[in-house]
């Protein structure tokens, strides 16, 4: 964009809002775009703003935080309206929900990747060791069970008391077996309910989509997984605002963050929404960002 028709963007977009009786401060929360940027719009100093797509994008959402026809405001004054994939490699949405400018993605070390990978190769060969205990225990059984039978076929020929006792006893020890499998497949069944994640009902509000009450099982540790088709800039962060991870994934990518058992709840900002998609311990996410750019969603849980 050239220097006047900055300067003219700028004046239409101030002449709006002051026909709103709106501030600054009114724009920059209904849209959430840093008060200094909104400034340099209505100034015509487009290069103040992180950069091209960011142009079009804020002077949309100002055009239509002042009530203006985006569609015919775009056109009067040849602004691109087009889809562009952003380049949100420098970018970052702070704890305040503003755009700004100037983060840069930490690429991880070998050691960080080794280190993350060490759980899954722990959780393998414990699975390996127990497949091997319960082979051992069948066959031990099946041993006992056929030695059984032996001993009862003996004592058929010697003695039809002995054989009545043994047929008792195997029987005795069949009906054990069984209730024991009904009992430990109820166990299992229902640890399995208990493990599970129940998001509930999401609530959009704003540019953000809440879910109040997710059902979480206690003491365990939840896996969010972020997977991408366009290049996105995502922070995820608990309850207390810490970060527990944040990066700008390409396209085509995808990012498990581990969410400890004593977290209460996470925020996660986005910065390409259509192209993001989230899940809780494989339980799909619905975002509810009807083609929004940035979006937040904000999860509570309840253990």
């Amino acid at each position: 964009m050239n220097e006047e028709r900055n300067s003219v963007i700028g004046q239409e977009l101030q002449n709006a809002r002051l026909d709103k009786g709106l501030s600054l401060d009114d724009i920059q929360q209904s849209t959430k775009i840093q008060k200094r940027y909104l400034a340099a719009i209505e100034n015509g100093q487009f290069d103040q703003l992180p950069g091209a797509f960011y142009e079009r994008a804020f002077v949309r959402q100002y055009a239509s935080a002042v009530g203006l026809d985006v569609t015919e405001f775009m056109q009067n004054h040849d602004i691109q309206t087009q889809t562009v994939e952003p380049d949100l490699s420098g970018a970052r949405v702070d704890s305040d929900n503003v755009t700004r400018a100037g983060m840069h993605q930490v690429e991880e070390s070998t050691a960080e990747k080794t280190r993350q990978m060490l759980p899954k190769i722990l959780i393998g060969v414990a699975v390996v060791a127990i497949i091997g205990i319960i082979w051992a225990l069948v066959a031990s059984f099946a041993g006992s069970a056929k030695q059984e039978n032996t001993t009862s076929s003996v004592s058929v020929t010697t003695s039809k008391v002995s054989s009545s006792a043994s047929s008792d006893a195997e029987k005795s020890s069949t009906d054990a077996s069984k209730e024991s499998a009904a009992k430990s497949s109820s166990a299992s069944s229902e640890k399995k309910g208990k493990d599970a994640v129940d998001l509930g009902a999401g609530q959009a509000t704003g540019n953000t989509v809440n879910y109040g009450t997710v059902k979480a099982p206690d003491n365990k540790e939840l896996t969010l997984n972020l997977k991408t088709t366009g290049a996105s800039w995502i922070q995820v962060s608990d309850a207390s605002g810490a970060v527990l991870w944040n990066g700008t994934l390409q396209a085509n990518g995808n990012q498990d963050v581990k969410i400890p058992a004593t977290v209460p709840g996470v925020r996660v900002s986005i910065g390409n929404a259509a192209a993001t998609a989230v899940s809780l311990d494989g339980k799909s996410v619905d975002l509810m960002a009807n083609n929004a750019t940035v979006w937040n969603l904000a999860m509570t849980f309840a253990r």
